[in-house]
């Protein structure tokens, strides 16, 4: 059954091919050239079936590239410290990846004009941080605020500063940040 319990089951098959698609597509052409129309095309899908499942471009993009919800497992025992080393590091190998690299500049654009969608990206990714830190509001913002500094810092690194986007760099930014798992600056 599909999610609503009526109808034909959906055919998992066919997210997983259409999200390839679009993975491939964002690396060979950019987010400018992708297009619905174009990845039911190249996947045999229709687009009607594509559409059911993504409302828009920006939706099925950040399914491709993040998933429908965001790999939290490495959160799952870790301490404070833990957490800011893995939001750094993933955050580093996240915006490496040839398709978000590919994806990230319309994606942005994008998602400014998706509210909903940047609201849930953002409480995708925020709220395990704040359970982390849980305590007083205080905790809950300094989660917030590091979790923008290290992904900020990652985007930024693979974006613009290029050249610089060095292990080194990221073993700096975690000397930066990792006194404030102490609660120290």
């Amino acid at each position: 059954m599909n999610a609503t319990g009526t109808g034909r089951p959906r055919d998992p098959r066919i997210d997983t091919d259409v999200l390839a698609v679009a993975r491939a597509m964002l690396v060979e052409s950019g987010w400018e050239q992708l297009s619905m129309r174009a990845i039911a095309t190249r996947s045999g899908v229709s687009r009607a079936s594509i559409t059911r499942r993504w409302p828009s471009k920006a939706h099925l993009v950040l399914d491709a590239i993040l998933g429908a919800t965001p790999d939290l497992t490495p959160f799952e025992g870790t301490d404070r410290e833990g957490w800011i080393r893995w939001v750094v590091t993933g955050s580093a190998e996240l915006f490496a990846r040839p398709e978000v690299r590919a994806a990230t500049p319309g994606l942005l654009a994008a998602i400014r004009d998706h509210a909903e969608l940047r609201n849930a990206l953002w409480q995708g990714f925020s709220r395990p941080s704040t359970r982390l830190f849980d305590g007083d509001q205080a905790e809950a913002s300094t989660a917030k605020a590091l979790l923008v500094l290290a992904a900020g810092a990652a985007m930024f690194a693979s974006l613009i500063a290029v050249e610089d986007d060095t292990p080194e760099l990221r073993a700096k930014i975690l000397e930066l940040l990792v006194p404030s798992a102490h609660g120290t600056t």
